[in-house]
């Protein structure tokens, strides 16, 4: 009996398929399919399956990964959780041995990249966790670390933000720089956002200010200065409530309130009145909120999620969504519980809310 070989394949002479010489653009259809995991094996295979994942073109298909608490004490074996496809992956981050002994925190997530902050040195950088690339930052001299935001990153720059207990506003630092800027306001902030070159900020009770950036900044040697502690400490806020801002792939402003456990409402910023409108319906997307990151992808572009919904971090370890529309929660995946894994916290984390052990990661190659 004959057997039928595709006209896109030729055969060797033993008969084996030459998946070498796959057309390119078959090859490029496959690779916008793959996840970032597939796509790092797929490019390792052979070196004409390299070139055509090195065109800008072809690129992989990004998913909502959710870190899940490990052990920060070393920086080698981080978990993380593909939502959509509900599989667990393992990564090696860089060595942290520069600051030997240090206990390392994740306190925050943004452009695919992590950002790490060690309490008992005051030291902070930022490691991408599929690329490897890793920058170190200045030294924070403050009581109380809330949280970091890194706002843009290129090639050439970046700038990263950081909210702190001890000054109602905010420190931002760039590439290269060795120091941090501070920035005053007359509010408790919680978010900080860039959104098409504009810099907005969020306080505790959800009031959005935009700012010129910065409106007001001064070096650290000339700032208020507080009573430092024997250490630095990492804050969180008491409440429980969440105010966040998200940029949709459309393009829109959103702001994200979790008014209780279970309930969260979504407003967006009419670009014509320059106001706030409250909706039920973010038609086609997926929201995925939690204390240091949020993201907001085209649910019908990944496998299994589910559009208009707000995807969270319950107070029972357990990955949820809810249905904005008709208001109910649905169970997602059950999570291990932080505390399961035995990890202690250095005494300056240890009362880190549950919930907030989670954070949202967007895979980057670069």
């Amino acid at each position: 009996m004959s057997t039928k070989v595709p006209r896109t394949l030729e055969v060797d002479s033993m008969g084996m398929a030459d998946w070498a010489n796959l057309q390119t653009d078959i090859l490029g259809v496959i690779v916008k399919k793959l996840s970032v995991p597939d796509y790092l094996r797929f490019r390792a295979v052979c070196t004409s399956w390299n070139l055509i994942c090195r065109d800008v073109s072809n690129p992989p298909r990004i998913d909502p990964w959710l870190m899940l608490p490990t052990n920060t004490s070393v920086l080698n074996g981080s978990k993380f959780l593909c939502v959509p496809e509900r599989k667990n992956q393992t990564i090696r981050l860089p060595s942290t041995d520069t600051i030997f002994g240090s206990m390392w925190v994740p306190v925050g997530s943004s452009h695919g990249w992590l950002i790490f902050y060690s309490p008992s040195h005051g030291s902070m950088q930022l490691i991408n966790p599929i690329s490897g690339g890793q920058f170190q930052l200045p030294q924070i001299r403050s009581r109380g670390l809330s949280k970091a935001m890194l706002l843009d990153m290129n090639d050439a720059n970046f700038t990263v933000a950081v909210i702190l207990r001890d000054l109602r506003g905010y420190k931002v630092t760039r590439k290269g720089s060795n120091s941090w800027s501070s920035v005053e306001s007359k509010h408790d902030l919680v978010d900080i956002f860039k959104h098409r070159g504009q810099l907005y900020t969020v306080d505790i009770y959800g009031t959005v200010e935009l700012w010129a950036e910065p409106p007001r900044s001064w070096p650290d040697e000339d700032a208020p200065q507080m009573n430092a502690p024997h250490h630095n400490l990492v804050h969180y806020p008491q409440h429980g409530k969440l105010n966040c801002l998200v940029e949709s792939p459309a393009g829109d402003l959103m702001r994200v309130k979790r008014q209780s456990n279970d309930k969260f409402v979504v407003w967006i910023l009419d670009k014509g009145t320059f106001s706030w409108a409250k909706v039920d319906n973010i038609e086609d997307f997926a929201l995925f909120v939690s204390y240091y990151s949020s993201v907001c992808f085209r649910a019908r572009d990944h496998p299994n999620l589910k559009a208009n919904c707000v995807y969270f971090i319950d107070s029972y370890s357990n990955l949820c969504a809810f249905n904005l529309e008709n208001g109910t929660k649905e169970l997602v995946e059950a999570l291990e519980p932080a505390h399961a894994h035995g990890h202690p916290e250095p005494h300056a984390v240890r009362r880190r809310p549950e919930g907030q052990r989670y954070m949202w990661l967007i895979p980057s190659l670069r």
